[in-house]
């Protein structure tokens, strides 16, 4: 070993871990910062910085280039977008005329591009390499591309003493989350009693006895974005069973006061005929027959003249004596009788006293 050791070895080892030390007078240095994970949404526009600074020691010719990273790390990269020897050259891709530089001279220390109208399939890592001999830097970052949430939809469920509030939003790109606040009514604060699941979007309030009247607003977010809607409940459970359970009661005492109206004025009308049926009628009576008088000479002469003209038997009838029915009968008084008739004929003769 001590054959091996020599004053010249020594020397050019101390040079050697001296230059590894220092390094190269001249380096690229890339200063962009920010995320190196950026959440768009689908259809926006992104800008990926990538901001250097050159030494003066570096000599070498400038050589930008933007790759687009394999996930997988046995295949190559794609090469999207370069400047080299002064020119941008756009090489085919899915980014072709989507994918440029903002600046039409990167050589001021610019290298940062314009990413339009991104789609769900550009979801990857990016990668700005800076080169000029010796220098040399590199950045990455991954770019995220997710949908929007869609405006939910909010709707209320009751269910025994329990009132369930829901939100879901149909579109949207996973993790979505939901968040759920009382905007009016009450003292504009979620109730005591209330557990909201940021997973499902439901919101469910136990206790019915706090005043939940009010207007609540639920939030859709994920990554990229945010949207809301509002529901407005009227009353809680509790009580809106109670009104529908009053409601009925009073419909149904305001039907049997109907139904008695009616039964009270179809008697009323019933007894009301039955004692116009009842009522006697005003009914004269005849006057008593005429009591009869002797016939006088001129009526028998008359009268065989009116038989002579006509032909016929003629039969008359004493009336019935009229009895003085204020005066009480005695055993003396002779009863009224009744006459036979009498019959006469032509030629036949009636004597008659005066």
């Amino acid at each position: 070993m001590a054959e091996l050791w020599s004053p010249s070895t020594s020397i050019y080892t101390l040079l050697l871990a001296g230059w590894l030390l220092t390094g190269p007078s001249g380096a690229v240095r890339i200063t962009s910062g920010g995320p190196q994970t950026i959440y768009v949404a689908e259809g926006d526009n992104i800008l990926i910085g990538c901001v250097f600074e050159l030494d003066s020691g570096d000599a070498g010719e400038l050589d930008i280039e933007w790759a687009m990273i394999n996930p997988d790390t046995t295949e190559r990269d794609v090469v999207i977008l370069t400047y080299v020897h002064g020119q941008v050259f756009d090489y085919p891709s899915v980014f072709s005329s989507r994918f440029s530089f903002v600046e039409s001279d990167p050589t001021q220390g610019n290298a940062t591009v314009s990413v339009l109208a991104l789609r769900i399939s550009d979801t990857n890592t990016f990668q700005c390499k800076v080169k000029k001999a010796p220098g040399i830097d590199t950045r990455k970052v991954t770019i995220g591309v997710h949908v929007r949430p869609q405006v939910p939809r909010c709707w209320a469920d009751r269910s025994d003493q329990n009132v369930v509030l829901h939100c879901h939003s149909e579109v949207g790109s996973p993790p979505l989350t939901y968040t759920w606040d009382r905007i009016s009514g009450g003292t504009q604060g979620m109730p005591q009693s209330s557990t909201a699941d940021s997973g499902s979007g439901t919101l469910v309030i136990r206790n019915t006895t706090e005043t939940l009247d009010g207007t609540y607003r639920c939030r859709a977010q994920n990554l990229v974005g945010h949207a809301e809607c509002e529901l407005a409940l009227a009353a809680p459970a509790g009580k809106s069973e109670s009104g529908v359970i009053i409601g009925a009661v009073l419909g149904a005492l305001l039907a049997l006061l109907l139904l008695l109206l009616l039964i009270l004025f179809l008697c009323c009308c019933c007894r009301k005929r039955n004692q116009e049926k009842d009522k006697p009628h005003d009914i004269r009576e005849d006057a008593a027959p005429p009591l009869s008088t002797a016939p006088s000479i001129r009526s028998v002469k008359s009268y065989k003249a009116h038989q002579a003209r006509k032909p016929g038997r003629v039969t008359f009838y004493n009336a019935l004596p009229m009895i003085d029915t204020t005066q009480p009968l005695t055993s003396d008084q002779p009863l009224p009788t009744w006459r036979s008739p009498m019959s006469l004929t032509e030629g036949s003769r009636l004597d008659f006293v005066v």
